[in-house]
């Protein structure tokens, strides 16, 4: 039991651990990209490299989710995080619109995980992507877009 709890700690300092980051309570990974409020509610847009996403879907390999893919275009994996407006993590039906600097669009529906909604998307081009959000919660319909530039 030492020898594990001892490894977990030592992960965190020196391997995984700057992956994490808390972000309103939410175990939220990647670097934060954006943040807004739409109707009270609280929309923490977090992306992840291939590596860290592979660290939270552990135990998950294989298995068929919404905004999975097996493209080997992936390069990233998008996460929202939303609170309601008291700051609780809510539920609902949350889907991605993107349109990269070529034109295309990439859409999809999200899975929840970890308290926020996630696809696997791709940011192959460098320049500025227009990322639009469509989260259902309850009776609610939120809308949400910003512009995310690679380099």
């Amino acid at each position: 039991m030492k020898k594990t709890v001892l490894f977990g700690v030592m992960l965190m300092v020196f391997g995984i651990g700057p992956v994490f980051a808390a972000s309103a309570g939410h175990n939220s990974m990647g670097q934060m990209l954006h943040h807004s409020t739409v109707d009270g509610y609280g929309l923490m847009y977090h992306v992840l490299d291939m590596a860290e996403r592979a660290v939270m879907m552990k135990g998950m390999e294989g298995m068929e989710m919404p905004g999975m893919s097996k493209s080997p275009d992936i390069t990233n994996h998008l996460m929202v995080y939303i609170t309601d407006p008291g700051g609780k993590p809510v539920s609902g039906k949350i889907g991605f619109m993107i349109t990269g600097p070529d034109g295309k669009e990439q859409k999809t529906l999200t899975m929840g995980m970890h308290d926020g909604y996630g696809a696997d998307v791709s940011f192959k081009e460098k320049g500025i992507y227009k990322i639009k959000t469509k989260a259902v919660i309850g009776g609610n319909t939120l809308l949400d877009e910003f512009s995310h530039e690679v380099k």
